[in-house]
């Protein structure tokens, strides 16, 4: 079995370069959520990567002023994942 650890580093940037990058930060994280959403409505809840892709690739680069293609496929791909973990904690009767 792969163990796999996280090694937190703090990054040595200026106060500009710091700004930038919590806006990417923050913009990120609006993708995901904007997913997310979208994966919640309606019925039942979507996880394939794909038919999230074709629902809301479109829509958050026109909101985010063309925010980053690879970036909002990451984004994406978190929320999918997400949802996923959701779906299947529900199906072991656990709450999420």
């Amino acid at each position: 079995m792969e163990v796999r650890r996280t090694v937190p580093v703090a990054l040595d940037v200026d106060s500009d370069d710091a700004a930038l990058l919590e806006d990417t930060v923050d913009t990120f994280l609006w993708c995901a959520q904007y997913v997310v959403d979208h994966a919640f409505q309606g019925e039942y809840v979507t996880t394939s990567k794909t038919t999230l892709d074709d629902e809301t690739y479109d829509d958050v680069r026109e909101a985010t002023d063309g925010f980053n293609g690879g970036l909002v496929q990451a984004a994406r791909n978190k929320a999918a994942e997400a949802c996923k973990s959701v779906v299947e904690r529900w199906k072991q009767g656990k709450k999420a």
